[in-house]
């Protein structure tokens, strides 16, 4: 085996590794996740998590990664599903409200970490968040072709509900449904009940 090659035991290692900080990421902020706690997770001791990631930035901006992953295809097969469409793009923007929600606090902090780390964290936002677009543009086009929503360039009314959710997601608990209405109204979608 020549030194480029992944080792099934080490690509299973880092997995583990990864979903574990993934989890306690979104479970607590930024701050209060420790090395320690990440590596009990995972199984593994703290200097093997330092061998595969050397600081807790570059550990996060994996974990996002995999988060914003999972994410697109939770929400792709979402719409998928043959329920009505306004009902799949509610249940979209409920769902990447509440992940993004949770990672907030670990966004926030991440991108005021070192310089790198930072960059990399927004450079994994925007290309997970083009993903998610699609996916909503997807939604909003096929509601505009069926007459289910008044017809809008189905790209920017994605940007416009994503903006807003990022914005949302960001805010207490309680401000979010209503920026994130304001944001689907805005697009010329009906109104949140």
């Amino acid at each position: 085996m020549s030194t480029t090659e992944i080792s099934p035991a080490f690509a299973a290692r880092r997995a583990r590794i990864v979903e574990a900080a993934a989890r306690l990421f979104a479970e607590a902020p930024y701050a209060e996740v420790h090395i320690d706690a990440i590596a009990a997770a995972a199984s593994v001791a703290k200097p093997t998590l330092y061998r595969y990631f050397p600081h807790k930035e570059l550990l996060f901006v994996e974990a996002l990664e995999q988060t914003l992953t999972q994410l697109r295809i939770e929400i792709e097969d979402i719409g998928a599903e043959a329920e009505p469409v306004e009902r799949r793009l509610r249940r979209m923007i409920a769902l990447i409200l509440t992940r993004v929600g949770r990672l907030a606090p670990a966004i926030q902090a991440s991108e005021t970490a070192s310089s790198q780390s930072a960059a990399d964290s927004r450079r994994v936002l925007r290309q997970g968040f083009r993903n998610l677009r699609a996916a909503i543009g997807s939604i909003v086009a096929e509601g505009g072709r069926d007459g289910d929503f008044a017809p809008v360039d189905p790209d920017l009314a994605a940007l416009a509900i994503l903006g807003s959710v990022r914005m949302a997601a960001m805010k207490p608990n309680a401000q979010r449904l209503h920026i994130t209405d304001a944001a689907y109204t805005g697009a010329g979608l009906p109104a949140i009940p």
